[in-house]
């Protein structure tokens, strides 16, 4: 495979999973800057992500029949040029204006990557799946220690208008490559095909896990979006600190994500699944208690650990249980139902805090991952049955 297509496809993840994060990130001096409560911020959230919800769906089926580096290059220069848009104006209707516009570009990468590392890689796939996860990491935690060196001297705007500069040089950069990434995808042509040949997934299995994995990002996408919030306002943090700190949630990712996709081409996906979404459970609710803050750090590197490393397994699922679905389209629902459950989140986790506070609306967003695990566990006793994931490890 060549070298400079895998480089583009996983350094690509970490520009777009910044535009992700690049919200929840300034989120304090934005409630700041515009007098938002947090249910005003949540909704601010959810308007974003749901725009990048249906485009995820949109542009990930349109992959399927249209070169998926070119919605991908489109897309970052429609994202960053908007963020920077945005960042130029101070008019709030015209930022948000901007913001969905930008969550266009933003809905174009992950369903297409995604289908462009199961064109193209045949073996090891877990162990590719984990190197893009890592990537995805690297790239936030890299906005998270920039944002609090920058949040001290600069406005949130340059903030914004700077993070956003990498997703133009990545656009471009998939257009001049364009020729590589379409060698590599004839190359791949005949040796795996965009619909595979193998038993089909019973439909009961594929509802499990989409049940699974909306209450697991439900709970977990919450605690995200507002960990610099809760930093600041609950713990008393400087913003630049606290930008810092929700940095470690990546550095978690960074650890422990490769390591999770190796576990994937030994074990069965479900049980790393199901081992990722329980561990966060308890490390949450004990964050929220009062304690030293030296031990703030551990937490936070396992439970980004946990967010990040479920990745590998959750696209290797994905592409199990839908071989009926091209699979652009079936990453284009697995990103939209994603996108979805990441845009209520915050909104519900906001206009609840406004009422109960944030301490306990962290506790209680623990509890959908319980829940989450408990739904895995069934589904990982229902799929013993079928042997859906031959060669691993796991006693059938």
């Amino acid at each position: 495979m060549n070298r400079s297509v895998v480089i583009l496809r996983n350094v690509g993840h970490g520009v777009n999973d910044i535009f992700w994060y690049i919200l929840p990130s300034l989120l304090p001096v934005i409630l700041d800057q515009f007098g938002m409560k947090y249910g005003t911020a949540g909704g601010l959230l959810t308007a974003f992500l749901g725009v990048v919800a249906v485009f995820s769906f949109i542009l990930g089926k349109i992959s399927d029949y249209f070169p998926r580096h070119i919605i991908i290059g489109a897309g970052f220069l429609v994202a960053s040029l908007f963020l920077i848009g945005g960042s130029l104006t101070n008019n709030f209707n015209l930022f948000v204006a901007c913001l969905l516009v930008a969550g266009i570009g933003v809905g174009s990468y992950h369903a297409a990557g995604y289908a462009l590392i199961e064109d193209i890689t045949e073996n090891r796939k877990g162990r590719a799946y984990g190197m893009f996860e890592f990537w995805g990491a690297a790239g936030v935690l890299l906005m998270f220690l920039l944002h609090g060196l920058l949040l001290n001297h600069l406005s949130w705007r340059n903030i914004i208008l700077i993070t956003s500069i990498p997703g133009l040089a990545m656009g471009f950069l998939y257009f001049i490559y364009s020729e590589r990434f379409r060698s590599a995808a004839d190359r791949a042509k005949g040796k795996i095909l965009n619909k595979t040949e193998i038993q089909d997934a019973p439909v009961l299995l594929f509802i499990l896990f989409i049940i699974s994995f909306t209450i697991r990002y439900f709970g977990i996408l919450g605690v995200v979006s507002f960990t610099s919030t809760y930093l600041v306002r609950e713990l008393g943090l400087q913003a630049n600190v606290a930008s810092y700190a929700t940095g470690i949630y990546f550095l978690g990712g960074l650890i422990f994500t490769p390591f999770m996709g190796m576990q994937c081409d030994i074990r069965n996906p479900i049980l790393v699944l199901l081992f990722t979404t329980l561990i966060p459970f308890p490390l949450i609710f004990l964050m929220t208690l009062t304690q030293p803050l030296w031990v703030l750090p551990v937490y936070l590197l396992l439970i980004g650990g946990s967010y990040y490393g479920a990745g590998p397994a959750m696209s290797m699922i994905i592409a199990r249980m839908s071989s009926k679905l091209g699979k652009g389209e079936a990453f284009g629902y697995f990103m939209a139902v994603t996108s979805v459950t990441f845009s209520i989140s915050p909104l519900l986790f906001g206009m609840l805090a406004d009422r109960i506070g944030l301490n306990l609306t962290m506790k209680i967003y623990s509890l959908p991952l319980l829940l989450g695990s408990v739904v895995l566990l069934v589904l990982f006793v229902v799929e013993k049955r079928y042997c859906l994931f031959e060669g691993t490890t796991t006693v059938r």
